[in-house]
């Protein structure tokens, strides 16, 4: 029991402070544990989760993707412009998209694999590159409003639950068996771990670090589409807010900065949470800069938690106590 809450301390964490984050929010917001509430509550944290699927992958792969931004609002305003409003272009339009946003993240792949580009250079370069690409298609005028079909597959239910939520609970089981079970998961970790080592293990780590910005993209451009679906319209920035909070959400569920561990389950409960402090604040009275300080408190204590000194700190707090059961 120990080594299972050992090794799984900071997912364990992320969700016990959800739980804790939940009560609190319930204490000066007594609607918030609501039916009504908590579904909303569901549905936002679940795009937050979407983005975060790529990012975790590329975390844990001891990269990071600063060009979600733009790809996930690229996704957007294409979908609306080629669909424009009706359902069925998006047949071949949403496949189109998809593969458009992994391409995205296969070309950042082959930046950073083959030709040496750092991760911060190369994804911040493309997300720039396709800001302005997006800037001159449109004009910056408006776009049409997202096919009826999107918006269902966002806000629309299947009785009592969100379709969203479905979408999110496969997207989930896939990835965690990728990481649990596949053998992309155990190359991942090594790859995160020791590029150097990973390699000379025979781990193929250029097609697994390309592999893995192709997930970023293509989940990012997901996003995208969903995130239309329940606004109603695409709009320019539309996707800046979730480059922190991918990021942040991985942070949150125990994932290393530096790479080699993590887990997308995790990174649910980081989705979970950020989203929950977003409705506290409200509740406090506080404005989005506050929310801004707290996400940044938030990702430095639970950084910290993961760090070597806790580690140490919380083995010894079972070392103890199994030295006590024993001489009882």
């Amino acid at each position: 029991m120990s080594s299972f809450l050992t090794r799984n301390r900071l997912i364990l964490l992320a969700y016990l402070g959800m739980v804790v984050l939940l009560l609190v929010t319930a204490l000066f917001s007594p609607g918030f544990l609501s039916e009504s509430n908590l579904r909303s509550t569901l549905v936002l944290a679940a795009f937050v989760g979407i983005v975060a699927l790529g990012q975790t992958f590329v975390i844990i792969g001891g990269g990071i993707d600063l060009s979600i931004p733009w790809v996930l609002n690229s996704a957007a305003i294409l979908m609306t412009l080629l669909c424009a409003g009706q359902d069925l272009p998006l047949f071949w339009v949403a496949p189109l998209i998809l593969v458009g946003g992994a391409a995205i993240g296969l070309i950042n792949g082959v930046g950073v694999a083959i030709f040496g580009v750092p991760p911060i250079i190369m994804t911040l370069a493309a997300n720039v590159i396709l800001q302005g690409l997006i800037l001159v298609y449109t004009g910056g005028s408006p776009t049409p409003s997202a096919p009826e079909l999107i918006k269902f597959l966002s806000v629309g239910r299947l009785g009592p639950v969100p379709v969203i939520l479905l979408i999110w609970a496969v997207l989930a089981l896939v990835a965690s068996l990728l990481l649990s079970k596949a053998a992309f998961g155990r190359h991942l970790y090594a790859l995160g771990s020791s590029a150097t080592v990973a390699e000379f293990s025979g781990v193929p780590t250029a097609r697994t670090i390309i592999l893995t910005y192709a997930s970023s993209g293509l989940s990012a451009a997901l996003a995208g589409m969903l995130l239309t679906g329940y606004s109603g319209q695409a709009y320019l920035g539309m996707g800046d807010s979730y480059l922190f909070t991918s990021i942040a959400a991985v942070a949150i569920g125990g994932a290393s900065i530096l790479g080699g561990s993590g887990h997308y389950l995790g990174s649910i409960a980081g989705a979970l949470v950020l989203t929950i402090l977003t409705g506290l604040l409200p509740a406090l009275n506080l404005s989005s800069g506050a929310l801004l300080v707290v996400y940044g408190a938030v990702i430095l204590v639970t950084v910290s938690l993961g760090s070597e000194t806790f580690a140490s700190l919380w083995g010894l707090v079972f070392k103890n106590k199994k030295q006590k059961t024993e001489g009882d």
